[in-house]
């Protein structure tokens, strides 16, 4: 027996650690054979500094003692699989693999600052304590670094600082404390990085300041606290760099902080509880979608203000947000594309797009219902020729337009259904859908013609809704006058765009009654006839078709029967005008005719329409 070996066997009766120099040697046989063998009596096996040589070989085995080989070179992977375990640590040590499956551990794994050159693998282990990780260098660039898929940990799982070449697989684990890989790198691009679709964590996972290349891929796990991102850089471009379909995060989800993802990170039907933090982050995936959140139901606050960026589209589809949505000063920029695209969106608070949002590309909010407010105070939108913004069919408390500055392209509010609108004149857009808008207040409460103005914006503006709701409004406002401006111009606009007789007797009711809006204007066309006709007639008295019979001649009755075609007083057909004067008459007679019929279809259009 070796001096090496002499020390091992006396160290294991007592437990005692046994530091050897670089080089020293001792066989895996000789440990396994103490560890197995019922007739030597010891407290545990604790080894530092040696090269163990051979396999250490303990599978199916029932190992009642510590097993420690640490700051060790071991020449071939140890086989634990389907071993019983009491405790296990190679913390420091140079392995070319571990292989572990399906192993019960009654206490901690501990692969702490291990250099580990082939795969690590823990498929359906059971560990009642914590696998330690920290600081692990592992080299498995063609396969998986870590297999631990239906792994149980009943402590936590922590890789902190741990480099990964090759992909890390916690599939279906279920874990009693967290996942920590904070600080760690994951590399396998072009691959997943992270598998851990259905794990159950009872804590956190955290995975601040990572740099992994590849996907991380968590669908339909369920997480009991946060998820947490921060910081990380992640790179997976043209492809998904975080897959959380259906995932259920009960503490929330942050993604803030620093963090840069180039590839899709996407959030499909999960459930996200308390908040999902954006700040100061970066998404990249230009020309693609760079966040996805469809489906989603957010328990908490939706925060993505303090400088989220976001290169490619934002979307959240039919997403369900039962906090407020905070988009403030957020850069949002996909030209030619989508930049936004909340359709379907309920917010049950506020949805905060203002104070420095920035949005290159289209905003969709159509048929998004908001609780609260929907603010686009101190935005700036540039989607130059197309939509820069639509609210089809959106609801909310409160509309807030008050841009920064004029938006490059339309802006769609057809069959909105707003409570308050707010909105700055200096800064409406050229073009404004507003066919089916209804809201209840409108401010600032302009003068008729600006709205009127802003009424004339829209492309489509043969539609009479949009004006018949602001002369609503106005009216109910106490404002009737400026009502009946608003309906006078929404006919004007009617005939300017009819055929050529329609226009003609359309100017004939304007001048004559203003389309029934100003009746006033009737009457004072017909008293400088009715005076006129009195001088003309006056001075120039017609003569009597039967003098014998004819009623003493009064001018000004004589001109009120020839403008009034409904009545007679008898003077009209009593008295026959000669020469010039027949014309004249003929001309009262036209002219009373045509102010009756203009006033008759102007007041009846105008009863009709209030």
């Amino acid at each position: 027996m070796s001096d090496a070996e002499d020390r091992v066997r006396r160290a294991f009766a007592s437990g005692d650690k046994v530091a050897f120099d670089a080089g020293d040697e001792v066989p895996a046989a000789l440990l396994a054979e103490l560890l197995l063998s019922a007739q030597v009596p010891g407290r545990g096996l604790w080894i530092s500094g040696a090269t163990v040589t051979g396999t250490l070989d303990l599978q199916f085995a029932e190992v009642p003692h510590a097993i420690r080989l640490e700051d060790c070179d071991l020449a071939e992977p140890p086989n634990l699989s389907w071993a019983t375990l009491r405790f296990v640590s190679f913390a420091g040590s140079r392995l070319p693999g571990l292989h572990a499956s399906a192993a019960t551990v009654n206490g901690d794994l501990s692969l702490r600052g291990c250099t580990v050159g082939g795969e690590i693998k823990l498929y359906g282990a059971k560990i009642a304590g914590s696998l330690r990780m920290r600081k692990i260098r592992v080299r498995n660039p063609a396969g998986p670094a870590v297999m631990a898929d239906h792994c149980t940990v009943g402590g936590d799982l922590a890789g902190n600082g741990g480099e990964f070449d090759g992909s890390v697989h916690i599939y279906h684990a279920r874990c009693a404390g967290g996942v920590e890989f904070d600080d760690a790198r994951i590399t396998a691009p072009g691959r997943i990085a992270l598998a851990a679709d259905s794990v159950l964590i009872d804590s956190s996972l955290f995975a601040r300041r990572c740099r992994v290349e590849g996907e991380i891929r968590l669908r339909h796990a369920r997480i009991s606290d946060g998820l947490i991102l921060s910081g990380s850089v992640l790179h997976n471009p043209g492809a998904v760099a975080v897959r959380l379909d259906r995932a259920t995060i009960d503490g929330g989800l942050f993604l803030s902080r620093g963090l840069v993802a180039h590839g899709e990170v996407r959030a499909v039907s999960a459930r996200i509880g308390r908040t999902v933090a954006l700040g100061d982050a970066e998404f990249v995936t230009p020309g693609g979608v760079a966040l996805r959140l469809d489906a989603a139901v957010v328990d908490g606050v939706l925060d993505g203000g303090d400088n989220l960026r976001v290169r490619g589209e934002f979307r959240m589809e039919d997403a369900t947000v039962h906090g407020p949505v905070r988009l403030r000063g957020a850069d949002l920029d996909n030209p030619g594309g989508v930049a936004l695209n909340a359709i379907g969106v309920r917010a049950h608070s506020t949805f905060h797009c203002c104070d420095g949002f920035r949005a290159t590309g289209t905003l969709r909010f159509a048929n998004v219902v908001v609780g609260s407010k929907l603010c686009f105070d101190g935005a700036a939108l540039d989607a130059p020729g197309g939509v820069a913004l639509s609210c089809w069919r959106a609801q909310a408390a409160e509309l807030t337009l008050c841009w920064v500055r004029t938006p490059a392209g339309r802006v769609d509010l057809r069959h909105a259904r707003i409570g308050v609108l707010r909105d700055d004149p200096a800064a409406w857009p050229e073009r404004i859908d507003l066919d089916g808008l209804t809201y209840e207040i409108l401010e600032p409460q302009t003068d008729a013609a600006q709205r009127i103005d802003w009424l004339a914006r829209d492309p489509d503006g043969h539609h009479r809704q949009p004006y018949e709701q602001l002369a609503t409004v106005l009216r109910g406002q106490g404002k009737g006058d400026q009502a009946r401006l608003v309906l006078l111009a929404r006919q004007r606009r009617d005939t300017a765009g009819a055929g050529v007789l329609t226009k003609l007797w359309g100017l004939l009711q304007d001048v004559t009654v203003g389309y029934g809006y100003r009746p006033q204007r009737a009457a004072v066309l017909f008293a400088g006839l009715l005076v006129a006709g009195a001088v003309v007639f006056g001075l120039h008295p017609p003569a009597a078709g039967e003098p014998a019979k004819a009623p003493p001649f009064n001018a000004l009755v004589y001109t009120l029967d020839l403008l009034l075609p409904v009545m007679d007083f008898g003077q009209q057909s009593a008295f026959v005008p000669r020469g010039a004067y027949q014309w004249i008459s003929y001309f009262f007679i036209l002219a009373g005719l045509v102010l009756a019929t203009t006033i008759a279809a102007g007041l009846s259009r105008s009863l009709r329409r209030t």
